[in-house]
């Protein structure tokens, strides 16, 4: 058989074959990527800091002697950048604005001159001038990149030569002879393109980073802003000058949630925050929080909290247990309020979101309707699981990055939990599945306190001073009695819209408690539940089996001969509904194997075509 010839070939070539990736020269590529990140900033390396401590000495005892740096070498001049912001004692200290911090050397000064940095070399214009005319007399690429680095790191805009100095380095930045070297000509169109070396291009840059369509990563590494640079004075001083702007902004609700996350990345850095200390924290949660101390809970945006609250319980801790309070030091107690809202909202929610997941509780609408109206009081809430309710909720959770703080169940079953509140003189304890919910009053000794690690059951159960039991859910029986107690004994006082609204009434259009044995059977409501199934899509009619499915499961494995299918199954729903059409409604305690029965018959039913 002859080969193909060449045109027949390129006729039918359909280029060449894709490399696989194990082809790659994975190497290479991080090699390359660590020399960029190595010499791509060109961010000239300070020299060692005794050597510092000795050019220091020189520079400023010629200073004191004849008033100028003529008798200085060059190589002092050349490390004069790394020296002009050294305090000249150990208690001296970096001021931005209201911010403190240590400089990084400070213990290697020489503490026999006085002063902080109104003392600094940079602080005297005499010297600033002078050497602005060392700089622009030659090619001194190292020394005006070196000047202008510390300028970022440190950003003294408290120094009387603040401007001259930003002067200055606008000039010798622009005007360096051509060709310049790379690492200038990188420098230059940085502070061209970002603002670094104009009047207030600190709070001119965190806005155009918080509105860039690029990461703030990629925005700080464009900028040179990253490795030694990334906690630098040039960055502290534009979250300060941002965050009011920040606080208005939520204020009047013009805020967009992206901005906000970019602006949360950028305050994170290396797993903590980007500037740590006190000053700088308080400025943080009070542009964040303050916005929200005057709104009724829940009024900020669900987009807001989803993302401020997970990262004040990152980097603050959660305000209401003893390993947060000390990282909220400085912050006022009404923005520590907020988040504690925040808590509690979602503290709610998960506890009723884990209720409604064990398919064993017909109260847990209710429940949680009645819980969420007493938000509006504030109350302090702490969050009580089991084992297997721990576990479930970290399933449900699995994807979240907000930590969850609760506490550990004891002596109970391990798929229970436990939500307990605190509020106007009384402390309230709410079981979940068919639990009870007891009330000790202020005064009352043996009372649960909050924020225990873990609790023991019978202890949440010992000496309340009022149990209720969730009887008459669709009615708002067990709702009225406990909002007639509370108001009699702490004088809360809930509407009842609030805590029984029109919308749970749908759910139960034909219960009624007071029937008797003999009318369970009786044909009107049977015919009610019949006409409710009637023009029923097949889809539907799946979900009802799947559903009935899961009861006759439930019931299965309920330890009892006798069971109440109200414990089992929402009464109101298709489910329910398709049971009564068969059945007529079901006795409080009717013999396990006759429910099963009874179940049996009606998924066979509507499986049937």
């Amino acid at each position: 058989m002859n080969a193909p010839s060449l045109k027949h070939t390129l006729a039918h070539w359909t280029g060449f074959p894709t490399i696989e990736r194990t082809f790659e020269p994975r190497r290479t590529t991080r090699t390359a990527a660590e020399v960029e990140k190595s010499f791509g900033n060109s961010t000239p390396r300070e020299p060692a800091a005794y050597d510092l401590q000795d050019v220091h000495r020189r520079v400023a005892a010629s200073w004191r002697r004849d008033r100028s740096l003529a008798p200085l070498d060059g190589r002092d001049l050349r490390r004069l950048p790394w020296v002009l912001f050294y305090p000249p004692r150990e208690r001296s200290r970096i001021k931005n604005g209201d911010a403190e911090r240590a400089h990084p050397q400070a213990e290697l000064f020489d503490s026999s001159e006085d002063g902080g940095p109104a003392d600094w070399l940079g602080a005297k214009r005499g010297i600033v001038q002078e050497y602005g005319g060392w700089l622009s007399g030659g090619r001194r690429t190292r020394p005006v990149v070196a000047l202008l680095c510390e300028y970022l790191r440190v950003y003294p805009v408290a120094l009387p030569t603040f401007n001259e100095l930003r002067l200055l380095l606008q000039d010798t930045v622009e005007a360096a002879a051509l060709p310049a070297p790379a690492s200038l000509q990188r420098w230059r169109q940085r502070c061209r393109d970002f603002g670094l070396l104009e009047a207030g291009g600190a709070g001119a840059f965190v806005q155009k980073l918080m509105s860039a369509a690029d990461t703030p990563e990629d925005v700080l590494r464009q900028a040179g802003l990253d490795d030694r640079l990334a906690r630098c004075g040039f960055l502290e001083s534009g979250i300060r000058t941002c965050l009011p702007h920040v606080e208005l902004l939520l204020t009047e609700n013009r805020f967009d949630v992206v901005q906000l996350d970019r602006l949360l990345a950028f305050l994170e850095f290396d797993g903590g925050l980007r500037f740590d200390d006190r000053a700088m924290r308080s400025s943080v949660a009070t542009a964040l929080l303050r916005p929200f101390t005057e709104r009724p809970p829940g009024s900020a945006a669900k987009e807001t909290r989803k993302s401020l609250r997970p990262f004040f319980l990152r980097h603050f801790g959660d305000p209401r247990l003893r390993s947060g309070k000390h990282r909220w030091s400085g912050v006022p107690p009404e923005n520590r309020r907020v988040v504690i809202r925040w808590i509690n909202e979602r503290a709610l929610e998960q506890f009723f979101l884990l209720v409604k997941e064990t398919a064993l509780d017909r109260h847990w609408r209710y429940r949680e309707a009645f819980w969420r109206a007493f938000l509006p009081l504030d109350p302090d809430i702490w969050f009580v699981l089991g084992r297997q309710a721990r576990s479930l909720l970290r399933k449900m959770n699995a994807e979240s990055e907000e930590p969850e703080a609760t506490a550990t169940l004891l002596d109970a079953q391990s798929d229970q939990s436990v939500l307990l509140l605190r509020m106007s003189g009384v402390t309230i304890v709410e079981w979940s599945h068919n639990g009870a919910c007891r009330f000790w009053l202020g005064d009352t000794r043996g009372a649960p306190t909050l924020y225990e690690d873990r609790y023991f059951g019978s202890e949440l159960k010992r000496g309340a001073d009022n149990t209720q039991r969730h009887d008459g859910s669709p009615a708002g029986r067990w709702q009225d009695e406990i909002v007639k107690w509370l108001r009699e004994n702490t004088g809360i006082e809930i509407a009842r819209a609030e805590y029984f609204p029109d919308r749970l009434h749908e759910w139960h259009p034909d219960h009624d408690f007071q029937r008797t044995p003999t009318d369970r059977r009786s044909p009107d409501r049977t015919a009610a539940a019949e006409s409710r199934l009637d023009g029923q899509p097949q889809s539907a009619r799946t979900e009802t089996v799947a559903l009935l499915v899961r009861v006759r499961n439930a019931v299965v494995t309920a330890n009892r001969l006798r069971v109440n299918l109200r414990d089992f199954m929402r009464t109101g729903s298709p489910a329910w509904m398709a049971y009564v059409a068969d059945h007529g409604w079901p006795g409080h305690r009717t013999r396990r194997q006759t429910v099963l029965d009874r179940l049996d018959s009606t998924i066979v039913r509507l499986r049937s075509p």
